[in-house]
């Protein structure tokens, strides 16, 4: 490690910033785990040599934002779209005040148009951050920072500690209300203890996709030990694509460590794959919710957005899950391309159907990253790319019944898939889905 002689002595100051998430309803409930996993890196690499701190504004009014935010020499930044233009601000307003201070970013908004991120940030890092960040400090210190830092290659995490939660208060680690039902009660948090999807969705923005990389299970066991410990945690809410994993070798180990740590836990897997055989481990580990991502009740559509399911072996599985004492909670997509004029009412049938604990319903959002934002034309889509980043929400509609959502695309008349449906009939279809869920007090 080289630094600069008079850094040693000065004691260099870095902050990661999180942005005021004024897009969730309940900000708090999810912690920003990859800030804290990266503070606990840097930390451990540079000891005494590099005070390491989170600046948390997440619920301030993002006008006030720059008034709880302290002089650093480095501010840190994981963005995603929707906290895009909120972070662009906080940038700027901070670099009038501390015009010396360097501002280093990376996430998924970053890894998907680093063209325009590299304009607002001094550097940014592409690909799995682990290691750009050390070096960016590094580089920092003996001012040769660069603009652009990529990692290569995968990650073995036994070489990286679990997230140490002390960067933030207690209060915004663990609450109640992580679980649902009986279990609402309960003092829980967020975890993640993998990272990667092989599946390759057209609609997900996820730029971890690939090889899924574990987290070893001692490290595992470690981290919830420590979340019981210091935090008084009862309850998970794993953050991983898939909760119960794909591969059974994992699977069991994966599963078996959790059962062992005493918890209650709920997270999301696969539709089609998991036996029953890994259902009644789930459970007996104490999973009390599987979040399942049909996306949509139309096979044909399944198809276009290369989702890889079939429909028939999903319902199966979420009986399955009943069957098992397993809440489940539909993930499901209106505006998808080649939906058929019906998909309202076939989506409310699936539903009556499948009896799920609550459903997540979403309009689509092409998100910078996804294949239908790099190549709208393969899907017959026109993107309004002057829409504003913060208004790419999804989930619109969810707790406020009378929020509208923004046109960010449309259909051409004549699709790959056939007649393109218009965007009045797309949020008709939505508002009328949205309503059913309502009624029936599914509403996730």
């Amino acid at each position: 490690m080289l630094w600069k002689k008079d850094w040693l002595n000065s004691n260099m100051k870095s902050s990661f910033i999180v942005t005021s998430s004024k897009q969730n309803y309940k900000p708090f409930r999810n912690q920003p785990l990859g800030e804290l996993y990266l503070s606990t890196i840097l930390e451990q690499h540079f000891k005494d040599q590099l005070d390491v701190s989170m600046i948390d504004l997440r619920s301030i009014n993002p006008d006030d934002a720059i008034y709880h935010v302290p002089e650093r020499d480095v501010y840190m930044y994981s963005v995603t779209t929707l906290d895009y233009l909120d972070t662009k601000r906080i940038v700027g307003e901070i670099r009038q005040i501390y015009p010396n201070a360097k501002h280093i970013a990376g996430g998924p908004h970053i890894e998907a148009l680093p063209e325009e991120s590299s304009k607002i940030f001094d550097a940014i890092s592409l690909g799995k951050g682990e290691e750009s960040i050390k070096r960016m400090i590094e580089d920092i210190s003996n001012s040769r920072l660069k603009n652009l830092y990529k990692q290569e290659g995968n990650i073995d995490f036994s070489s990286y500690p679990y997230a140490s939660r002390k960067f933030l208060p207690k209060s915004a680690i663990a609450q109640s209300g992580i679980l649902n039902g009986e279990n609402r009660d309960l003092n829980g948090t967020s975890v993640l203890f993998s990272r990667g999807c092989p599946f390759q969705c057209y609609f997900c923005a996820n730029q971890n996709k690939g090889k899924t990389i574990f987290t070893p299970f001692e490290v595992m066991a470690e981290e919830i030990a420590y979340l019981k410990r210091e935090y008084g945690v009862e309850a998970l809410a794993i953050k991983d694509d898939n909760g119960i994993p794909v591969n059974k070798k994992i699977a069991k180990p994966y599963l078996e460590t959790i059962a062992k740590a005493g918890v209650k836990w709920r997270g999301q897997s696969r539709a089609n794959g998991i036996s029953r055989d890994f259902v009644k481990l789930a459970k007996e580990s104490g999973c009390v919710e599987i979040a399942v991502g049909i996306e949509s009740v139309s096979e044909k559509v399944l198809k276009n957005i290369n989702k890889k399911i079939e429909l028939e072996p999903a319902k199966k599985y979420l009986k399955m899950l009943k069957e098992e004492g397993i809440d489940r909670r539909l993930l499901l997509i209106t505006g998808l391309p080649g939906e058929p004029k019906d998909i309202a009412d076939r989506t409310i049938e699936f539903i009556k159907e499948t009896e799920p604990s609550s459903v997540l319903f979403s309009i689509l959002c092409p998100l910078p990253g996804t294949e239908m934002y790099r190549n709208p034309k393969r899907f017959g889509m026109k993107i309004d790319y002057n829409v504003p980043f913060d208004c790419y929400i999804p989930s619109v509609g969810r707790f406020d019944e009378n929020e509208k959502p923004r046109q960010i695309f449309e259909y051409e008349e004549v699709t790959p898939f056939g007649k393109g449906m218009s965007m009045e009939e797309i949020f008709k279809n939505h508002a009328k889905v949205q309503d059913f869920l309502r009624k029936n007090n599914l509403i996730f």
